[in-house]
């Protein structure tokens, strides 16, 4: 789908707020803050959703949110989403059709149970069905699957659709998008934000928000701030459509090594989840994931590594994951593929984001480094929009600090 343009306006607006970024958290913001009756205007370097938020698989994934404030964080922007859906409509495909987690061995199913009987203790809706049901479930599904979890808790959406759905609903109701505009710096006075220097003007605002995702980090150095968020890249293809074999979300057993609930299993073994073909690339590994839309393309991924700032698909990413789906989801064998992509997703040491005011710089608010943010993105832009109008968040902030990590370097190989 190609992407919205928003028409340029032909005279820089003074704004309340400014959101500088265009995806999931700042457009999130974007709308809850106008919600508030902020004025505000956002600014996008290249156009809504760019980033990670055109790019991923759509999960709004609880399964395997730790216990705690992530799990809160999941469920509180999940929760959030069929009241957008009753504001604005439902083009993005929001479903709550449950996530599953297959796999191929009684090994692998064992730790799956253990797996299923600790998430229900932390409150999931977990369960461990037999092949017969998973493939009920799924139909997509192979006959030699083992088993599967089945977590009701999970749903989906289509992320560049709800980015773009919430632009619109934005500038319908007098909301400012300056796609195609670089913020080239913040501007301060005795210490405040005073609004943000562009290539196409200065906008006057006393908040400004940094919701720039992966990018977060170059773009704070600007203010001599540094905060440890690693662009990870996630390579993912597609098929053409087909007819619907499946609604649930799906993780293989390739995906739960990344994972330390997983890890701490008593019955878990690294062999189990990992295949030959990752043991022999150097630095990829597969995060096993699939999903189907409603117009019947199936989107797989996500192979994983950290090249820096390379946004473009590689080869043995796409070969792994052609690879892996061809043996684990043989009905897609003879599917034609339709695409190949690569996005970065912003990574941080404990896998939370930052969001809080920038000590030194009053009125600059940052939030930047979701690692889950289809669904933490909406509960970020109302935590954020708490924050500037004096209300009492939604979530204890505290995890969230920005200064959490103060003094600890992105290149710390302990840190990941």
């Amino acid at each position: 789908m190609a992407p919205t343009t928003f028409q340029m306006v032909s005279k820089m607006k003074n704004a309340d707020v400014v959101v500088i970024g265009g995806g999931i958290v700042g457009m999130s913001t974007a709308y809850f803050l106008q919600q508030a009756g902020l004025s505000v205007t956002v600014v996008e370097k290249e156009h809504l959703a760019y980033g990670a938020s055109g790019r991923n698989a759509g999960f709004i994934w609880l399964s395997l949110r730790p216990a705690g404030v992530q799990l809160d964080m999941a469920r509180a922007g999940r929760d959030l989403y069929p009241g957008i859906v009753d504001d604005i409509g439902n083009d993005f495909e929001f479903r709550q059709h449950g996530g599953m987690i297959y796999c191929f061995n009684d090994a692998q199913l064992k730790v799956l149970g253990e797996l299923a009987e600790a998430r229900r203790a932390d409150g999931l809706n977990m369960e461990l069905v037999d092949s017969r049901r998973a493939i009920e479930l799924c139909p997509i599904l192979p006959e030699n699957v083992a088993g599967a979890t089945y977590c009701h808790d999970d749903a989906q959406i289509y992320t560049p659709r709800f980015v773009e759905a919430l632009g619109r609903a934005f500038v319908a109701r007098g909301g400012t998008v300056l796609d195609r505009t670089e913020v080239l710096s913040i501007s301060l006075s005795g210490g405040k934000a005073v609004g943000v220097e562009t290539d196409a003007g200065a906008i006057s605002a006393e908040r400004v928000v940094v919701a720039t995702g992966a990018w977060s980090a170059p773009f704070l150095e600007k203010l001599d701030v540094k905060l440890p968020i690693r662009p990870m890249r996630l390579q993912a293809m597609s098929t053409t459509p087909m007819e619907l074999k499946f609604k649930p979300v799906l993780y293989g057993p390739l995906a739960l090594k990344q994972y330390s609930m997983v890890r701490d299993l008593p019955s878990y073994r690294d062999d189990l989840f990992r295949s030959p073909t990752e043991a022999s690339l150097a630095n990829v590994e597969l995060l096993e994931c699939a999903v189907q839309r409603l117009d019947g393309t199936v989107l797989m991924g996500c192979a994983m590594d950290y090249p820096g700032y390379k946004q473009t698909s590689a080869l043995e990413g796409v070969g792994i994951t052609a690879k892996v789906f061809a043996e684990h989801l043989p009905a897609l064998r003879d599917q034609e593929v339709e695409k190949a992509w690569a996005c970065m997703l912003p990574s941080t040491p404990d896998s939370m984001p930052y969001i809080g005011e920038l000590e030194g710089a009053s009125g600059v608010t940052i939030a930047a480094g979701h690692v889950f943010g289809n669904a933490a993105g909406p509960i970020t832009g109302k935590l954020v929009m708490e924050l500037i109008t004096g209300k009492s968040p939604s979530l204890d902030m505290t995890p969230f600090a920005v200064s959490r990590h103060a003094g600890i370097s992105i290149d710390d190989p302990v840190l990941w």
